[in-house]
């Protein structure tokens, strides 16, 4: 989330690449993200190929936000 809430939008190599994660977990991820309206998954092309492109909504900016503070009271 951290990283998907500084970007417009992102595609799996690159959430692969920040995140170091397979794409099996990466998915498993992803999915309980969208289930609970954190991001919006949705397939754009790209030249010949279609790709998976993640973007967070607005309540997934806004819990990130949240999650931070709740962090910074603990340092």
């Amino acid at each position: 989330m951290g990283f998907l809430c500084q970007v417009e939008k992102s595609n799996y190599a690159s959430l692969g690449e920040f995140t170091s994660l397979s794409i099996t977990d990466m998915s498993k991820t992803i999915r309980v993200l969208r289930e609970n309206e954190y991001v919006l998954v949705g397939k754009e092309r790209r030249e010949r190929y279609s790709e998976t492109i993640v973007r967070s909504t607005e309540l997934g900016r806004r819990e990130m936000v949240q999650l931070i503070r709740a962090l910074k009271k603990y340092l």
